[in-house]
C-alpha cells in the first residue's frame, strides 16, 4: 500500500487556535506576511497566511502553483488576472484558484490584508525560510529599490517546487 497524504476529514486532527498575536511575522518583498495555520498543525492539509500588502504590490508576473490557493479579502481592493480575465476583489470577497490556474494579482487600495491559504498546506515555508523576521507588525518600509534579498527571494518564489512563471518551460507541468 502506498502512503498518501489524508484528506481534511481523515486527518484527526486536534482542535486548535491560532492567533495573529502570537503567530510569527516576516517581512519580504514590501509585504508583511503572518503565518496563521501551518501545515505541520494541520497534517498537511492546509494553510493560511494572513498579508498585508500595499498599493501596487502584488504577484505582477503571470504565475501557476501546483497547489490550490484561496484569498480572501479583509479590507482594501485587489485586482486578480485569471486566465486571461481580470476580477477586482473588496471587503468581504472570497477567491479560489485551483492549481494550474495561470494567475497574477495587483494590489488597488492604498493598503490591502487578505487571508491566504493553500491546500496542501506548506507554502508558508518558502515566506519563512526566505523572508526576514519582522520588528513589527507594519508594512516594511519602502525603498526606491529592492533589497538584494528581496530581490533573490522573489527570484526563487517564481521558481520552486510551489510556484512558476508562467512562462517558464517547465510551468507546462502545472498548467491544467
Amino acid at each position: 500500500m502506498t502512503p498518501t497524504t489524508p484528506s481534511f476529514f481523515e486527518a484527526q486532527l486536534p482542535a486548535l487556535l491560532s492567533s495573529r498575536r502570537d503567530a510569527p511575522a516576516f517581512w519580504m518583498l514590501d509585504l508583511l506576511w503572518i503565518p496563521l495555520l501551518e501545515a505541520h498543525q494541520t497534517g498537511g492539509v492546509f494553510s493560511v497566511t494572513e498579508q498585508l500588502m500595499p498599493k501596487d504590490s502584488g504577484a505582477h508576473t503571470k504565475h501557476v502553483h501546483n497547489v490550490d490557493e484561496w484569498f480572501y479579502v479583509l479590507d482594501g481592493t485587489v485586482d486578480f488576472e485569471l486566465e486571461g480575465e481580470t476580477s477586482s476583489g473588496q471587503d468581504g470577497d472570497s477567491l479560489w484558484i485551483p492549481r494550474g490556474t495561470v494567475h497574477s494579482f495587483n494590489v488597488t487600495s492604498d493598503v490591502c490584508r487578505v487571508l491566504n491559504g493553500y491546500t496542501p498546506g506548506g507554502f508558508e515555508q518558502v515566506i519563512k525560510g526566505l523572508a526576514r523576521p519582522a520588528p513589527k507588525r507594519e508594512l516594511p518600509p519602502r525603498t526606491e529599490e529592492p533589497a538584494p534579498e528581496d530581490i533573490a527571494a522573489a527570484q526563487f518564489l517564481f521558481s520552486n517546487y510551489w510556484t512558476a512563471r508562467a512562462d517558464d518551460p517547465w510551468a507546462k507541468f502545472f498548467v491544467r
